[in-house]
């Protein structure tokens, strides 16, 4: 173990996560009583919000191991300068600081790497912790038939909040949980079920994940400057074979005018989605069941193509619309036509642009 403070010498890191090696400091202490669970925080100059959420976890006292990776913040935001050390937390504290921004992406891999504890639940700096999640922790830790690969749970969004007065999330996505989880509060989820959740919006924070489950499948996020967490949802998805679905609300997710969020970034940063999608699509192939999952995927696709042309600066739009049209022809016949029998209307939009853009 480095001493406090150290900085460590330069390596090669696991696949996707080379490159100068962060600024070390490891405090070990005694893991809350009972929690098998680490929370990986990835923050770039962000010290009021990731004070106020260092808070959040203290004062909630699930967490046996807290992970703070610095995406080279100036000033550094280190726990301990904001007053948060061991004896605070009731956690073991790493802290990581890169020297150079590498994104959202590579901090949570790099994080992950120092995970120890059986569970880790990726957080945003700037998000919060629901009071309920305490509770959505205490039920996967305590499943008679082993942990779930994850959990996955509602969340806040404060926009929604402030539109329409009242908690969890967009309609649509509301809707999904009503028809995965029907009248239930809880369900582990069969196969159709799962495929159905995958399509719901791909954030990091609103799963806790059992930390072999993703090692043993090499799950990481994209090293990609936006849409990094779109790999570690679908791949999750993709793997899982018990998947705890929870309709207890884990986290706000807080949306403001920083430039931190996807919808502030229009600019080329967003052609990364294309090197996304190809890298994800023949992945999803490999997953038993595949045909079941790529439907949904399809669908994804489309929604997220036609998102971000909606949200990028107009002298991108052509080159975007190229990509999407590449993105639209690596599916393959037989699993196109699955998922036009399921959305023929989708489908038959998705011919149309394909017919258009291609003259």
């Amino acid at each position: 173990m480095a001493r406090p403070g150290a900085v460590l010498p330069r390596r090669r890191g696991r696949a996707g996560t080379s490159g100068p090696a962060p600024v070390h400091r490891m405090t070990a202490s005694a893991p809350a009583a009972g929690s098998d669970l680490a929370i990986v925080i990835p923050v770039w100059n962000l010290p009021d919000d990731l004070s106020a959420l260092l808070a959040q976890v203290a004062a909630m006292g699930i967490f046996a191991q807290v992970i703070v990776v610095d995406d080279a913040s100036d000033p550094p935001c280190d726990p301990a300068a904001l007053g948060f050390d061991r004896d605070r937390l009731g956690a073991a504290l790493v802290y990581l600081r890169s020297h150079q921004r590498r994104g959202a992406g590579h901090a949570r891999n790099i994080g992950l790497q120092r995970v120890t504890a059986a569970n880790v639940l990726f957080f945003d700096a700037d998000d919060q912790l629901a009071p309920d999640l305490a509770a959505i922790w205490h039920r996967h830790a305590a499943d008679p038939e082993g942990l779930p690969d994850f959990t996955i749970f509602r969340h806040n969004d404060t926009r929604v909040q402030a539109k329409e007065g009242r908690d969890g999330s967009f309609q649509a996505e509301e809707e999904l949980w009503d028809r995965a989880l029907g009248n239930a509060g809880l369900l582990f989820l069969n196969r159709d079920e799962r495929a159905l959740l995958s399509t719901i919006s791909a954030y990091p924070w609103n799963k806790i994940y059992r930390t072999a489950f993703l090692r043993d499948h090499a799950i990481t996020c994209s090293e990609t400057p936006v849409h990094n967490d779109i790999r570690l949802h679908w791949l999750s998805f993709a793997h899982a074979r018990r998947v705890l679905a929870m309709r207890l609300i884990g986290a706000t997710h807080v949306i403001g005018g920083r430039d931190h969020h996807l919808t502030a970034r229009r600019g080329p940063e967003r052609l990364c989605l294309f090197e996304i999608l190809a890298d994800l699509t023949p992945r999803l192939r490999e997953a038993p069941d595949h045909l079941r999952l790529m439907r949904q995927f399809i669908r994804f696709t489309d929604n997220i193509c036609r998102w971000n042309l909606r949200q990028i600066d107009p002298d991108l739009s052509a080159r975007f619309r190229q990509l999407t049209r590449r993105a639209y022809l690596d599916f393959r016949p037989e699993e196109f036509i699955l998922f036009a029998q399921e959305n023929p209307e989708q489908a038959e939009r998705m011919v149309d642009f394909l017919i258009r853009e291609g003259h």
